[in-house]
């Protein structure tokens, strides 16, 4: 079930999604962070973390993600890619919220 969920999320996407993970683990100072998803995209040679979140979107999730992303091309960029990317997926928003909040 949860494969055909992330099939159809990447399919959602387009074109060179790969898939890597699903709660991918980070450490930093002996603590866990988790990444909900994981992909790398071919076309932008770049990792792509997700947030998925099932309430209206909170602007503290944009630190979060920035947080991650710092880890993310710390610890899993490879030579040759690009800076890592984020989408936070949230059930709902505030528009001007989220404007202000990016």
């Amino acid at each position: 079930m949860l494969v055909e969920k992330i099939r159809y999320f990447i399919l959602e996407l387009g074109r060179g999604f790969s898939f890597i993970a699903n709660q991918y683990r980070l450490t930093l100072n002996d603590k866990e962070y988790f990444v909900d998803m994981l992909f790398f995209n071919r076309c932008t040679k770049s990792l792509v973390a997700v947030e998925l979140k099932i309430g209206e979107f909170k602007p503290e999730y944009v630190s979060k993600m920035g947080f991650y992303l710092t880890l993310l091309d710390r610890q899993a960029k490879m030579d040759g890619e690009n800076p890592s990317i984020g989408i936070i997926l949230c059930a709902d928003k505030d528009s001007d919220e989220v404007e202000i909040a990016l």
